[in-house]
């Protein structure tokens, strides 16, 4: 007979069974459904749509960046900047002011060449002794341009940075590098990062929390400090490198009302840092958007080159204050 002890044993490894079996199938399920989530924190679907024919591949840190470089068809050079006059460098030239831009393709010039985006218009107004870089790719929010800055942007020795990033300040930054493993407890984290079913568990958690931290489309509070967005570790990562960090206004052509519109509220970007005021300039531009604007978020060489201006005139007055790094 049995003993209650062997019955409750059998039970138990029955249990552990079925247990093991359901979250096996639940994650082989989800693979298929996600992919590519792999370990970034992106939304599936983004990443999806930047990696399909773009010129993108899959990133497990980034989402997606440039399958391969230099690229002729998308005008960008060996080190992943939009092309210059010039040939780039790692290695800054000397008596040489750096500056190096992020954000999306409001940033890299989707539908102008590469003289007439906004930083190539920087560059020309701050003159010489000055270098403005483009890192801008499709589709970069925060999160990404974090990544872009570590791990590859930050080897170029930048003198400031700006980021020009639609206000989409998550998720936030709290995962593991592939490329940059630490510490012996990397092998649970990597396992727990790569894993389908702890991603989506993390999402309905954090989306079905009222007091997330700066999920989405949240701007900055007080309170957010203790569990900062991204932006806020751009800023944090700028400090420690002595870079001066410069954000930028986001501005957009309404869809509905044909005017121009700023996607940045108060107190969204982190404080005590200066600021582009590009929508602020567009506006003051006094022209019909469609003068300013291609389309909902890209610049006309008009609307680059108020842009630019206003940015170049924001990093000479941030050289004399006290993000100057």
């Amino acid at each position: 007979m049995v003993s209650m002890s062997q019955s409750l044993i059998r039970r138990l490894c029955f249990a552990l069974a079925t247990a093991v079996a359901v979250i096996g199938g639940a994650e082989a399920a989800l693979r298929m459904v996600f992919p590519i989530v792999g370990r970034a924190t992106m939304p599936p679907e983004m990443i999806a749509a930047h990696i399909n024919g773009t010129g993108f591949a899959y990133d497990p840190d980034l989402g997606w960046y440039w399958g391969m470089l230099p690229s002729a068809a998308a005008g960008v050079d060996a080190h992943g900047f939009r092309a210059h006059t010039y040939a780039i460098s790692l290695s800054k030239p000397p008596e040489v002011k750096r500056v190096i831009t992020f954000g999306d393709s409001q940033t890299y010039g989707a539908g102008v060449q590469p003289d007439e985006t906004w930083p190539a218009r920087a560059e020309a107004a701050l003159g010489p002794g000055w270098e403005v870089l483009n890192a801008g790719l499709s589709g970069y929010r925060s999160f990404n341009v974090l990544r872009l800055i570590k791990l590859k942007i930050a080897a170029y020795d930048p003198d400031f940075v700006v980021i020009d990033c639609m206000p989409f300040d998550s998720p936030r930054d709290d995962g593991q590098y592939v490329a940059a493993p630490v510490g012996w407890q990397d092998p649970v984290r990597r396992m727990l990062w790569g894993s389908r079913l702890y991603y989506a568990l993390r999402v309905a958690v954090q989306k079905a929390t009222p007091d997330r931290p700066r999920w989405l489309d949240r701007p900055a509070r007080p309170e957010d400090q203790q569990n900062p967005g991204n932006l806020d570790l751009i800023a944090a990562w700028g400090k420690e490198a002595g870079v001066g960090v410069i954000f930028m206004q986001y501005a957009v052509e309404d869809d509905h009302s044909g005017r121009i519109r700023c996607q940045t509220a108060t107190g969204e970007l982190p404080a005590g840092h200066s600021v582009v005021p590009a929508c602020d300039a567009l506006l003051a531009d006094h022209r019909a958007s469609s003068a300013l604007f291609l389309d909902n978020n890209h610049l006309t060489v008009e609307g680059n080159r108020v842009v630019g201006e206003a940015a170049a005139a924001t990093i000479r007055a941030a050289t004399r204050g006290p993000d100057a790094g």
